[in-house]
């Protein structure tokens, strides 16, 4: 452990931290996210009942929602039937004792890079939903090889040797993730979204690089089966400029993009 991160435990250790997952309590990546963050202070943990993938920051309306506390293991959660951004307000709102210093959604099992999926994300909704509250949050996603990627898909699993490698490395990745957000001096004060996005295989020499949202964008999300029509992602237009945050992930890097809602909009056109 290094000196940096040691003295930040010791500073930190009574951070309030509100923790989701889009992927459910079911996803084997938010194990490992639980078992980092308390290293760094008190969990609550609010979380979909079941996979809210691709549903942005999308707010249950007119569906009355049930909260229920179960065990992850050796840790207390409560789930809640509803959507990231949900169980975000919930826990604000609802289930923590004292107001979150951070909100952590992730680790998602696929990446979220490009302007695309900002706007499409469950785990970067969530985030979204924490600073309109006023609280910062960091979106952490997890670029898997096809081979593992399709096999969550299809079996619900990750092969068990793969899953021992993302976690030795996982760890070491999110300690220089945190020690560097958490050292800013305003970070508390900022209510912005850190959109971390974690490599398959890190570089030798990986680093945390500070890239901009992409211009990916998708096309039909919809596959014809019959009468009907499911959800199948399809071509993605993937922007590719050097520091684009789908280039650098897919480099060995861990990309880091800042998103801050207070500056959508902020150019007056005449009209």
């Amino acid at each position: 452990m290094t000196g940096g991160w040691a003295t930040l435990i010791t500073k930190r250790d009574t951070m309030n931290i509100l923790l989701t997952n889009d992927d459910s309590h079911a996803s084997p990546l938010f194990r490992f996210a639980i078992d980092f963050l308390q290293t760094l202070g008190k969990v609550t943990i609010v979380v979909p009942n079941e996979e809210q993938s691709w549903t942005s920051k999308s707010m249950s309306r007119f569906k009355p929602l049930s909260l229920k506390e179960v065990w992850l293991q050796d840790h207390a959660a409560h789930c809640l039937d509803g959507t990231p951004a949900d169980c975000i307000n919930m826990g604000i709102y609802h289930v923590c004792q004292d107001p979150p210093d951070l909100v952590v959604s992730g680790i998602n099992i696929g990446v979220n890079t490009g302007v695309g999926y900002l706007f499409s994300s469950g785990t970067i909704g969530a985030c979204l939903e924490a600073n309109i509250a006023g609280i910062p949050a960091i979106a952490l996603s997890q670029l898997l090889a096809r081979s593992a990627f399709q096999a969550w898909m299809l079996q619900q699993r990750l092969p068990e040797d793969e899953l021992s490698r993302l976690r030795t490395q996982t760890m070491s990745l999110l300690e220089q993730v945190f020690e560097t957000l958490l050292a800013q001096p305003d970070f508390g004060q900022q209510p912005v979204t850190w959109n971390v996005n974690l490599p398959d295989t890190a570089a030798p020499d990986w680093r945390l690089v500070s890239t901009v949202l992409g211009h990916s964008m998708y096309g039909s999300v919809f596959k014809q089966v019959g009468e009907r029509f499911r959800h199948e992602s399809g071509l993605v237009h993937t922007d590719m400029r050097d520091h684009a945050d789908e280039t650098v992930v897919r480099q060995g890097q861990v990309s880091v993009t800042r998103i801050d809602i207070r500056e959508l909009a902020q150019t007056i056109v005449p009209l």
